[in-house]
């Protein structure tokens, strides 16, 4: 069993730091707040943050993991994916039907052990894992993104069992109606670059 604890109070708990940087990834990966709390914390910490323009911090601590796993030494880092529901860009019928739902802040605690990656996710405000799974390759994907975008390019970091598959071939299978078209992957890094 997964005990986590509350966000609620935690700056007041941690009087003795200078910022809730010196909490490990771990306990930051367990806390249980609303998702606007943990969107704080994870700025506040060591973790990568993630909103709809793609990374906003922790760049910095990406490379240092992505630099670790290409020495093959054991590494993790916390990413941390805040999703809020743009009114502009949805049917009204959906935002009205989706918006108490949102803001969302799903956490992704990725580790490396040399040979293999495990991730675990969960949402913000649950206590819960939504998922754990192990995966062999990190794939490294950049790309020019379609005209009908609102950026000009990509560039992700996607978890796969394939170390040949492209980032077309998964899109490709996301969008089959053919089952099992689709390859298994969990993208943990993504940027989108040159907004329009």
């Amino acid at each position: 069993m997964l005990l986590l604890a509350s966000c609620s109070g935690s700056k007041g708990s941690e009087a003795g730091n200078d910022s809730s940087a010196h909490q490990s990834i771990e306990e930051i990966f367990q806390k249980v707040c609303s998702a606007d709390e943990a969107l704080e914390l994870a700025r506040n910490s060591d973790a990568v943050v993630f909103e709809t323009q793609g990374c906003t911090s922790g760049k910095n601590v990406w490379d240092t993991f992505y630099e670790a796993v290409n020495s093959k030494s054991p590494a993790s880092v916390l990413c941390a994916h805040y999703y809020v529901l743009d009114k502009e860009h949805v049917s009204e019928e959906l935002y009205e039907e989706e918006k108490d739902q949102y803001p969302k802040l799903f956490f992704y605690l990725l580790s490396y052990d040399g040979k293999e990656f495990s991730v675990k996710t969960r949402e913000s405000t649950v206590e819960a894992l939504d998922s754990q799974d192990t995966f062999p390759y990190l794939r490294h994907f950049t790309g020019e993104a379609p005209s009908t975008a609102r950026f000009d390019s990509y560039d992700l970091y996607v978890l796969t069992e394939h170390p040949t598959v492209t980032w077309e071939e998964i899109e490709a299978g996301l969008i089959s109606s053919q089952a099992g078209a689709g390859y298994k992957h969990c993208t943990v890094y993504r940027d989108y670059l040159g907004w329009k």
